[in-house]
């Protein structure tokens, strides 16, 4: 019996998939032990539905978002864009303190370079 990933896992597969348009689809999904079939109909379904979209129809946990979570367009662009700037600034070492006032700050991890 196949096993069946979950919605978060397919996700990733499609995003690796679409970030890198060189390799086949065939040679994608031999590689990562899925049906090209599969990998379709998976982006089919994200295409259409997002994340949710993914969620099996038979699965225990229907939702895939936590509970409280707004499931609008701009929720998730707003969301997106703390992510792209929290990557940003770990990509240049950066780290998240909580100074003695309470506030969150930015301090650099290791000294910039002189070059």
């Amino acid at each position: 019996m196949a096993k069946h990933l979950n919605p978060l896992e397919k996700e990733f597969l499609i995003r690796r998939y679409r970030s890198n348009q060189r390799i086949s689809i065939k040679d994608f999904c031999e590689s990562n032990g899925i049906t090209d079939t599969s990998l379709k109909k998976w982006m089919k379904q994200y295409d259409e539905g997002g994340l949710e979209g993914l969620a099996r129809a038979d699965a225990e946990i229907k939702e895939v978002l936590p509970e409280g979570v707004d499931r609008t367009e701009e929720s998730y662009k707003r969301e997106i864009l703390k992510l792209r700037i929290e990557n940003e600034r770990l990509k240049k070492s950066y780290a998240v303190q909580t100074n003695a006032d309470g506030e969150r700050e930015y301090v650099r991890l290791k000294p910039k370079s002189s070059k």
